[in-house]
């Protein structure tokens, strides 16, 4: 159960560009996010709108996209976005493909409950939870470590990881 005042909902084609103005500022507040022109940057955010975009139209149980809320106040109740989440389910299990949480977001439990319920759920699917961690994202790689996530190989610049191991 996601915390108090936190929920997760299906994308929408009108929430393209804050999910992609989400992955910018989580990246960026990292210390990842790779030297571009204001040109670059502009045409990365609108080719990853366009992608996000397409992906919330064709609703693909296999491919869900998510964005996370939280409650600005007690009178509303669909707030804020806040993250962006992404599932995939394939053969090998459910994979947490993207997990995005705004800076002021971060290191408040939201990113651990999201796993955690992502957790139970492939537990009651009897499935793996597989994921990938970029190499120089150490805070991502953490929250997995703690959450009993184990390295199982590497791909792409990333190391895999897998629940239960």
């Amino acid at each position: 159960m996601p915390l108090a005042g936190v929920r997760v909902r299906p994308a929408t084609a009108g929430d393209a560009y804050r999910l992609a103005d989400i992955v910018l500022a989580a990246t960026e507040d990292q210390g990842r996010l790779p030297a571009m022109s204001l040109e670059e940057r502009a045409e990365w955010r609108e080719g990853f709108a366009e992608w996000s975009r397409r992906t919330a139209e064709l609703a693909d149980p296999a491919n869900a996209l998510s964005v996370i809320t939280a409650e600005k106040n007690a009178g509303t109740p669909d707030g804020e976005v806040i993250g962006r989440l992404r599932v995939v389910r394939d053969a090998g299990g459910l994979r947490l493909a993207g997990l995005q949480l705004v800076p002021e977001a971060q290191g408040r439990g939201i990113g651990t409950s999201i796993v955690r319920d992502l957790q139970e759920r492939a537990a009651h699917e009897g499935v793996p939870l597989l994921l990938g961690v970029e190499k120089d994202n150490p805070r991502a790689r953490r929250l997995y470590e703690r959450l009993g996530f184990r390295k199982t190989g590497e791909a792409n610049g990333e190391d895999l990881l897998r629940w239960p191991t």
